[in-house]
């Protein structure tokens, strides 16, 4: 008759529960024998190894990190800056009223700029304003004295 088969995890899992309960003891008699004696915690060959292996763990990380920090890009990787921006614009015209985005060259500030909708120039610059009045909705701005404002409440925006 052959042998019954035997499943090893069912083996290892029943063994490690009889031991779990003297290992808590045996834990709890070092722990406290480290109390006592705090060298004895680095004199313990579990805890001076974990500690080794940690601080080379460390160590490579670091290594890698300062390597990759001096390799060069690979062109591949390498986009051009970005020349254009895309800047949100609503047309003042009552009748329209449309919210657009149009795209420019960065420092863009020739507006009025003409509708795509209406093709009549009452675009103005929209940005969000924080007051109590507008509450963070897209409003349209206008520049005053070399300071952007908000059309309908007059606070300045983005200083």
């Amino acid at each position: 008759m052959p042998a019954p088969e035997r499943n090893r995890w069912v083996e290892w899992w029943a063994i490690a529960k009889e031991r779990k309960e003297v290992a808590k003891v045996n834990v709890a008699g070092w722990w406290m024998a480290c109390r006592e004696e705090p060298s004895l915690l680095w004199q313990t060959p579990a805890v001076r190894y974990a500690t080794y292996v940690m601080g080379g763990l460390v160590l490579v990380f670091a290594l890698r990190t300062a390597i990759e920090m001096f390799q060069p890009v690979p062109s591949s990787a390498i986009t051009p800056r970005a020349s254009t921006a895309y800047f949100n614009v609503i047309c003042a015209n009552q009748a329209c009223g449309k919210n657009f985005a149009i795209e420019r060259k960065f420092r863009f500030d020739d507006f009025p700029v003409t509708c795509p909708h209406c093709q009549q120039p009452t675009g103005l610059r929209a940005m969000r304003c924080y007051s109590d009045l507008c509450r963070g909705r897209l409003v349209k701005t206008q520049e005053v004295d070399g300071r952007i404002r908000c059309v309908e409440c007059g606070e300045v925006i983005g200083s």
